[in-house]
């Protein structure tokens, strides 16, 4: 099963998150891609031309977890 080609399951992109308290975490629905450069992007932004899929793409943590 292909996934679909995000800026959330690209290599490349750094998840942003809020921390609730403590030991919570909550994943914000945005985040910044670093190559070539560092630049904000949303999860679900369409992938550029420099998509290199995550090993772990399918398997990311639900949107509210705690550490």
């Amino acid at each position: 099963m292909e996934s679909k080609q995000t800026c959330q399951t690209c290599k490349h992109f750094y998840q942003h998150y809020v921390k609730v308290s403590e030991d919570y975490y909550f994943q914000c629905g945005s985040g910044h891609c670093v190559y070539p450069r560092s630049k904000l992007r949303y999860n679900d932004t369409k992938a550029c031309q420099n998509y290199v899929p995550t090993e772990t793409a399918g398997n990311a943590p639900p949107s509210d977890f705690t550490r």
